[in-house]
């Protein structure tokens, strides 16, 4: 006796399409965990009283953490500006590569710019106009 729906398809044809969009929705949502950013900030320190960029006061360096949704480590970034400590930072973003040790950043304010020291021995220098007006 051949099984049927009311609606004329076999049932192996209804199983294997509610399959299909079980499994699409799945790897969507395992994406979407997997992908998206999470920035957790780590250390943020704020420029010595006095010390302007460019006629602005009031610069800030963030170190964070970019986790997925899933609880993993993507990489760490500093953040450089004015709004970078905020609920919706932005700045001027440096990537740190992967294998230096960002643990006890140090940040060294100079009047060109900002040195970024790591504990490894790593260090990046990033001139003033890169994080300056509005950028």
């Amino acid at each position: 006796m051949n099984e049927r729906r009311a609606s004329g398809f076999p049932m192996n044809v209804v199983f294997v399409l509610a399959g299909a969009v079980l499994g699409i929705v799945l790897a969507i949502v395992w994406w979407w965990l997997d992908d998206a950013r999470v920035l957790v900030r780590l250390q943020a320190q704020s420029a010595p009283e006095g010390q302007v960029y460019a006629g602005e006061s009031g610069h800030e360096v963030v170190l964070a953490r970019i986790d997925n949704h899933l609880g993993d480590v993507q990489g760490y970034e500093v953040w450089l500006g004015r709004a970078v400590n905020s609920d919706t930072p932005y700045g001027h973003v440096v990537e740190v590569p992967d294998g230096w040790d960002p643990k006890d950043m140090r940040v060294d304010w100079r009047p060109d710019g900002v040195g970024l020291a790591f504990a490894d021995g790593g260090q990046i220098l990033v001139p003033a106009e890169h994080f300056t007006g509005g950028r």
